[in-house]
């Protein structure tokens, strides 16, 4: 009768210790995460969470919708107050945060100015509502630089809203992330300085180690502006270019510097690309002092072998270079659905022209190397 409370005890201790050991396992088989640190994205590149701003679900989606894309450069309608227009997004990181012209509707954008690194370039956008006012108010000093976007067509073309949000471009001019706090748009900004440039004196590599740099210097020379349609491939025409990507050069790499750049996507296999080559020759070879001119196939090295073999063509006989790209880096930029498929992109990095290599007639390029010249002229001034 004395010993049932004894084993009871023994049987409870037993049962907690079996418990302990339960809650040990349990803890060692868990995964255990580490809070994300709040200095850097998500693993996937994504904006870190505590870096985002509230917004309406559709404003959000219209941001989102341009992560990962290059900033487009803002059309003539958009006036400048505070400085000349920013027209090249490659070297270093931009911030660009829409405004507004109501009393204090410019208070996001100035105490976001103040928070973001001194490195860091800073555009207020702003859909004007009384367009007189705010240049007389602005137009002798400005906080930073302002962009009046009185048809609203920059904004819509950022997915920028009017009320106030922000999209951080990186240094290869691509919005990497939108819709920041301005804690979180400082954080992003600290994470891009630390990347390595993707600008004008970088270079970006292929698999093989094919590389090539971007262009030089810029400055706010006009060119000629071409209506022609554009058939088979997105119209990019006015928008910065992402880092120029072969994965493979058949003939010796090119030097682009303070040049035009032609490139010409095509294939050994399809006839009108084929057909196309003596125009790309003569072309290449007339205004060989002023363009470089690249055909870019996306076929693989065997594949291209044995198409030039099957047509009979030979790498010797083009006058111009030639790369491969099976990755499709470029002509995914230029979203292109049909070939042969050209574009021409001024030392800046500005895409000036596209259409069929055959539309690319003389008195086009020179019109485009005359503006080239121009280009070069105003960057020997700086």
């Amino acid at each position: 009768m004395h010993i049932a409370p004894y084993r009871v005890k023994i049987g409870l201790i037993m049962l907690a210790l079996l418990g302990a050991l339960q809650i040990a396992g349990d803890k060692d088989t868990k995964e255990i995460k580490k809070p994300l640190p709040i200095d850097l994205p998500a693993d996937d590149g994504s904006a870190n969470t505590k870096w985002l701003e509230k917004l309406d679900d559709a404003d959000r989606e219209a941001l989102t919708e341009k992560i990962g894309k290059p900033v487009t450069v803002a059309p003539a309608s958009v006036e400048w107050l505070g400085g000349a227009a920013q027209t090249v997004f490659t070297t270093g990181v931009t911030v660009i945060q829409s405004a507004q012209d109501k009393p204090f509707g410019m208070g996001a954008a100035e105490k976001l100015k103040k928070m973001l690194p001194a490195d860091v370039k800073f555009i207020a956008v702003i859909i004007p509502t009384d367009a007189e006012k705010l240049k007389k108010k602005y137009e002798k000093k400005a906080p930073f630089l302002i962009a009046l976007d009185p048809e609203g067509s920059w904004s819509t073309l950022l997915g920028l809203p009017t009320k106030p949000a922000n999209i951080v471009v990186d240094q290869s001019g691509n919005i990497r992330f939108a819709g920041l706090t301005a804690d979180g748009a400082k954080r992003a900004c600290g994470f891009l300085l630390r990347e390595k440039s993707g600008g004008a004196s970088a270079v970006t590599g292929g698999a093989n180690g094919a590389a090539s740099s971007n262009w030089g210097p810029t400055s706010n020379t006009p060119f000629p502006t071409f209506t022609n349609a554009v058939t088979t491939a997105s119209d990019q025409r006015g928008n910065q270019l992402i880092p120029f990507f072969v994965q493979e050069w058949i003939t010796k790499q090119p030097k682009m510097d303070k040049k035009l750049l032609v490139i010409d996507f095509w294939a050994t296999w399809c006839p009108p690309c084929r057909a196309s080559i003596p125009h790309m020759n003569e072309t290449a070879t007339k205004f060989a002092a002023d363009v470089v001119c690249v055909g870019i196939s996306d076929e693989n090295k065997s594949a291209f072998d044995e198409g030039m073999a099957k047509y009979k063509l030979d790498v010797a006989s083009f006058t111009y270079s030639l790369a491969l790209d099976p990755s499709n880096k470029l002509s995914s930029f230029f979203k292109v659905k049909g070939i042969p498929s050209c574009a021409v992109v001024s030392s800046d990095g500005i895409v000036r022209w596209q259409g069929q290599p055959t539309e690319l007639d003389d008195a086009t390029l020179t019109q485009l190397v005359t503006a080239q010249k121009a280009l070069n002229s105003a960057a020997k001034k700086k």
